[in-house]
């Protein structure tokens, strides 16, 4: 419990020590026993690993044409994946790096998208790619928010409820029973991996032993996804989409350092900059206003400052060149214009010498002009850089009122069940005032209940004891990871148009104005990608003029763009914020005046988030090196 701490000395939160059972040299590590090799190590210039596997080509894309219905995604690239790269496929949402990333694994899946010209071929192309043994595929695609558990065990397709109605153990006997390959290393795997971590990253807050698939959080479904998907021998290839949006942050550090010790091929879609700074050594950039992919062998950070430089110095030239071919075309114009005067000249007086000498220079004149525009004509033509409308988001000044705290007091966090049963969370009932203007930000392991502590601040689900007051002014903006509160079968300009009372042209423009396209704002809900759904979020706050922020993961499914754009409008914001998230980035970025920390023994403050970061990743460190390395 935290109540008193204005008053008293708060209980401060350290995580439990790291059991290492010998002494581990931190080294990239896989299960063939050949180190992994990063960027900058055994590395030639095209980023190959070294080793027996250099220069093998995993996958090759020439020139490539991709599109979703009528709209061109990329046109014309060219890409290779070589074996042990660690790709970031960056881009804006909506600009297709999901759809590559499907393309990647199944080109000739036509149901969704299409290639066009061009070819995706190489030893993991679909013509030459086999299933491994039983079943197992070689090439993994982990989607967000939708796992496929008998694909990753190697099991029928058609069983995939029954496996999510079984424990995560049981799971792995049915396919060790059925013969599926790798099943019983896989268990062995997953053992030695639950065991160093259940203590060290509180993966026993999920229950993994007694808990079924399908009822495990999104966090805890994910990681222990990944923790299989990394061991397993038979899969040469991983595609990421998103792995980060619903782990906690000690997940996440260990997820970064898991992906580097296996030593696999990994290709990801991310948002989250710190992660991948710490796992790419390639970057392949999708420019969705030019439909083209950029391929460099940098890490993510030296690849934004790169390109950010190569626009600046891009934006200079083409100013440059826009004045000089100004400059240039002034002159013909003024030489042409002598040449006209002169060319029509007549003497007052009739003198034919004079008029002779006027029409001959006013000749000159021409010349001089067709040869200034040949020069100008010759000049190199430098494309002018295509900017994106810049993202503004408005909240207003968040003014409060006379009734506008938020209180818990001694509240039992947890559900209850249509019949009336009880399902309480195994935690200390929680007590928290939040005064209007403070910003609290709560962090945690995955499945503690961080998302139920915001449900039942914001009347959602009732607590199971306790009471929960919500002063009367305040007007809530709640954003949830899953975006629950959108109703799926309307579109964005009717929904916002009927819950705020505008009429649907004005509707539309402030839609379009944070980051919607024309066809999104007329599209069902229900349709959109996740940023997409959020950002019609964040516009749906400014139409209401909320004056709180209910904020769970509120960077998730958004590009670089939003994030920085979110992140400084909740810093301007001079209302109330409850904030949940894992990203090390916001954390760092926004300025809380408390950070709480929710676990086993209820809510306790955080020194600091540094020091939260420094010790989780010391823990991180220590579990992929007992489960990867010696």
């Amino acid at each position: 419990s935290i109540q008193g701490f204005r008053s008293g000395c708060p209980r401060v939160w350290r995580p439990p020590e790291p059991e290492v059972t010998a002494k581990c040299r931190w080294k990239p590590w896989n299960r063939h026993g050949k180190g992994a090799q990063g960027r900058g190590e055994g590395e030639g210039e095209e980023g190959g690993v070294a080793g027996p596997l250099v220069g093998m080509v995993l996958l090759q894309l020439s020139n490539l044409s991709l599109s979703v219905g009528s709209a061109l995604l990329l046109e014309g690239v060219n890409a290779i994946l070589a074996q042990g790269q660690r790709v970031a496929l960056v881009g804006a949402n909506g600009s297709g790096k999901s759809t590559l990333l499907r393309a990647l694994l199944r080109p000739f899946d036509t149901e969704y998208y299409l290639l066009g010209a061009g070819s995706i071929t190489g030893t993991l192309s679909t013509a030459s790619r086999d299933t491994g043994p039983e079943g197992a595929e070689d090439v993994l695609l982990v989607e967000q928010d939708l796992l496929k558990w008998t694909r990753l065990l190697g099991l029928p397709e058609e069983e995939e409820e029954e496996v999510k109605g079984m424990p995560l153990p049981e799971a792995l006997d049915l396919a060790a029973t059925v013969g599926s390959g790798g099943a019983v290393e896989d268990a062995e795997e997953w053992r030695r991996v639950s065991v160093a971590a259940d203590a060290a990253l509180e993966w026993r807050t999920a229950r993994y032993n007694t808990t079924p698939i399908g009822k495990l959080s999104p966090g805890c479904a994910v990681r222990a996804y990944l923790a299989l998907a990394l061991s397993r021998r038979d899969v040469k290839m991983i595609l990421l989409d998103e792995p980060t949006n619903h782990l906690d942050l000690p997940s996440i550090l260990w997820l970064q350092h898991a992906i580097v010790a296996s030593g696999k091929t990994v290709v990801v879609v991310s948002h989250d900059a710190a992660f991948l700074d710490a796992i790419s050594d390639h970057v392949w950039h999708i420019d969705d206003l030019q439909r083209s992919l950029t391929v460099s062998g940098t890490g993510y950070t030296e690849f934004m400052k790169a390109r950010e430089l190569a626009r600046e110095q891009q934006r200079a030239a083409f100013e440059e060149q826009r004045s000089k071919h100004k400059r240039l075309t002034a002159a013909a114009n003024s030489l042409k214009a002598k040449a006209a005067a002169g060319a029509l000249h007549v003497a007052k007086d009739n003198d034919k010498l004079q008029n002779d000498f006027k029409r001959d220079r006013a000749g000159r004149s021409g010349k001089k002009a067709s040869a200034v525009e040949a020069r100008r004509d010759r000049e190199e033509k430098l494309e002018q850089v295509v900017e994106r409308k810049p993202l503004r988001i408005e909240l207003g000044s968040g003014v409060g009122g006379a009734n506008a705290v938020i209180m818990l007091s001694s509240v039992s966090l947890g559900y209850r069940a249509t019949d009336g049963e009880e399902f309480p969370l195994p935690l200390p009932p929680v007590s928290l005032r939040v005064d209007f203007g403070e910003r609290i930000a709560v962090v945690g392991y995955n499945g503690v209940g961080k998302s139920t502590l915001l449900k039942t601040l914001m009347g959602e689900l009732e607590p199971l004891g306790g009471d929960v007051s919500v002063g009367r002014d305040l007007k809530i903006g709640n954003l949830s990871q899953q975006h629950n509160a959108l109703p799926a079968d309307l579109t964005p300009r009717q929904h916002f148009s009927a819950l705020t009372g505008t009429e649907p042209f004005p509707t539309g423009q402030r839609l379009i104005k944070y980051g919607l396209t024309l066809r999104q704002t007329d599209c069902p809900i229900g349709e959109l990608n996740p940023g997409a759904r959020a950002r019609a979020i964040l516009a749906g706050f400014a139409m209401r003029q909320v004056n709180t922020l209910v904020l769970d993961e509120p960077t998730n499914h958004m590009d670089e763009e939003a994030v920085e754009e979110v992140l400084s409008t909740v810093n301007e914001f001079q209302g109330t914020v409850v904030l949940v998230s894992h990203s090390r980035h916001a954390l760092e970025r926004l300025r809380m005046t408390r950070t709480l920390r929710l676990g086993p023994g209820g809510l306790e403050e955080v020194e600091s988030v540094d020091e939260f970061v420094r010790l989780s990743d010391e823990a991180a460190r220590a579990v992929v090196c007992q489960c990867f390395g010696h």
